[in-house]
């Protein structure tokens, strides 16, 4: 029997062999002199166009050997029609960070690297491994199908950082790696209602009590008495079984800048804030140690200063029925009081958003314009056509208003609200450039008196100061993407803007590491999985530091880790490795007939006249 039958296409070997013997080289006549300085058997076959009478020689037949041999080699000959197998060891390990709780100096993560390894070690020679690494965007930590060494490796290398997430997808990439046979999956939850029979379920985890920094902020905020001050929003959970009282210690360097002691009951949670100095630099939050040292840690970098300037072109008499401003106030003064960090441009060319009485052809790249009207009115009570997966009518209802319209306008763009088939908000985007229309008759609607519309306006601030150059959130969760607008940084490539960065991070870490990025419009890194901070620069100068921290309630509560086993139903995958007895000896038999047909060969060109 053979295992690839269509290794036996290799015989066609055979017949070129043959065919190489059975065609020469024709020469040309050549007038000599005399013909007894040439012996008669001195006559040596040149490969060629011209086929002669074969000339049977143990060169030929040790060829055909080595040809043949190779070909059935190929085709993979088995003493029966059941291959020899070797076991397909396909691993899941569980990496959220939740497998690095400690208990008796001994973490989950330890115990699963000493199973793994103990299966690994119980293997049969010439069996393979594969480890699937968990994780939103599941990856393979050794193989596919990697030599035990390699995979007891790779093994060592294995951190568990990341955030909660399903284990499924990762489950299916094992599933498919092994065929649908056996997959042992260990983590530390033990639910084998969610896993097939196939599975091979183990957990290593216990429960623990914990407690950890669930929700940290750091943003600049505006005083009532003008001015702004940088602010610490903290919330901290007990995932005990006891009381706790907690200190919670801010850090700056070595720096210790503020404490509070927090008093937790079981399962409890807390909020509170703390002012930062001005010109403080990057922030540490701390809790004591406990089972879990990952979500003991907050950190938090200064705040983009990323100011939002904003504009109105449109005459006064709308301003004011817009809500923008009120009596003895000037402008957009409400406007710029419901956007934080945001100031009134002092000139079109300088604001960033600008609201207008028809679109504008200048200098602003973002413009919400109030298109002009005739005479005919319709006023519109709803229910109204919303497109809710747009971010400028995130939050908004449009419910229990009136939108006056005039029903002859049409919007071009792309309709972001209607009332039947009339676009009543629309939006158009073109390079850098983004226009909404809006048809809309302040002196009639009740849009600008709702709770919708200072949402719609924050919402179309907070879109522009997206755009605009700088980190976009520079403190950032496990599991997010760092996220840079280029400034005056970009570079002219090929008429193209383009920019090459270098992340580099976590500071100060001995697993810190550099990855250059490109970017045309933004710089998107993801897959970032250990905390710290990290450093983005251009051309070896800074431009955006960015903080990541482990903030994941979910996986921080370890009263939920249980330790448990359940068998599968099937067998482990197997694998054909490595060549059978048969195979060898066919690859050694075509190593000896090419090893003799260079000594045939050596030994007739030995005997020709003239050669030693």
């Amino acid at each position: 029997m053979f295992v690839h039958p269509l290794g036996l296409l290799a015989l066609l070997a055979v017949p070129m062999v043959v065919a190489l013997h059975l065609f020469r080289r024709r020469f040309e006549p050549r007038a000599v002199s005399a013909l007894f300085l040439w012996r008669v058997d001195d006559r040596e076959p040149v490969a060629g166009r011209k086929r002669e009478r074969l000339v049977q020689s143990a060169s030929l037949w040790c060829e055909i050997a080595a040809a043949l041999a190779l070909a059935l080699c190929f085709a993979g000959p088995r003493a029966s029609c059941v291959a020899a197998k070797s076991e397909h060891l396909v691993v899941v390990l569980d990496s959220s960070a939740s497998m690095g709780a400690v208990r008796d100096e001994r973490s989950t993560a330890q115990a699963t690297v000493e199973l793994v390894r103990k299966r690994i070690d119980s293997l049969s020679r010439g069996s393979r491994v594969t480890l699937v690494r968990s994780g939103p965007r599941p990856a393979l930590l050794a193989g596919p199908a990697a030599f035990p060494d390699e995979a007891r490796t790779r093994l060592d290398e294995w951190k568990p950082l990341a955030a909660r997430h399903d284990l499924h997808p990762s489950l299916a990439l094992g599933l498919e790696l092994a065929g649908g046979a056996r997959v042992l999956v260990v983590s530390d939850q033990f639910e084998p209602e969610a896993f097939p029979p196939s599975v091979e379920l183990v957990s290593v985890g216990e429960p623990l009590d914990n407690w950890a920094i669930v929700h940290a902020v750091r943003s600049r905020e505006a005083r009532k008495e003008g001015g702004s001050a940088e602010k610490v929003f903290l919330s901290v959970a007990s995932f005990a079984r006891a009381p706790r009282r907690l200190p919670v210690v801010i850090r700056a360097g070595d720096t210790e800048i503020a404490r509070q002691e927090v008093s937790l009951g079981a399962r409890e949670r807390a909020h509170f804030s703390f002012e930062v100095p001005a010109g403080v630099g990057a922030l540490k939050v701390l809790l004591p140690s406990d089972g879990l040292a990952c979500d003991n840690v907050a950190l938090l970098v200064p705040p983009t200063a990323r100011t939002i300037a904003l504009h109105s072109e449109l005459p006064e008499a709308d301003e004011r029925a817009l809500g923008l401003a009120g009596p003895g106030e000037r402008n957009i003064a409400r406007w710029t009081a419901l956007v934080p960090q945001s100031i009134a441009a002092g000139s079109l060319a300088g604001a960033h958003l600008v609201l207008s009485r028809g679109p504008l052809s200048g200098p602003a790249s973002w413009n919400l314009s109030l298109e002009p009207q005739g005479s005919a009115r319709r006023d519109l009570i709803g229910p109204f056509l919303v497109e809710r997966g747009h971010p400028l009518l995130a939050g908004v209802t449009l419910e229990g208003l009136v939108w006056s319209i005039d029903p002859e306008l049409v919007l071009p763009g792309v309709p972001l609200v209607s009332a039947g088939n009339q676009a009543i908000l629309t939006e158009e985007r073109s390079g850098a450039r983004v226009l909404w229309r809006i048809n809309l008759d302040p002196a009639r609607s009740s849009l600008q008196r709702s709770p919708d519309w200072p949402i719609l306006l924050a919402n179309l601030a907070e879109l522009r100061r997206a755009e605009l150059p700088g980190a976009v959130r520079p403190n950032l969760h496990i599991g997010e993407s760092v996220r840079y607008r280029p400034g005056a940084e970009l570079v002219r490539a090929g008429g193209e803007e383009l920019a090459r960065y270098e992340l580099e991070g976590p500071l100060g870490a001995s697993a810190s590491t550099k990855r250059e990025v490109a970017a045309l419009e933004e710089v998107v890194v993801d897959g970032l999985e250990e905390p710290g901070l990290y450093r983005l620069s251009h051309q070896g100068r800074p431009v955006a530091d960015f903080a990541l921290s482990y903030v994941d309630a979910a996986e921080s509560d370890l009263s939920t880790a249980l330790p448990g086993a359940r068998a599968a139903e099937g067998g482990s995958a197997e694998l054909d490795t490595g060549l059978s007895g048969a195979e060898l000896a066919l690859v050694a038999l075509a190593a000896l007939a090419l090893l003799l047909d260079w000594w045939f060969l050596r030994r007739s060109t030995r005997a020709l006249p003239g050669v030693s």
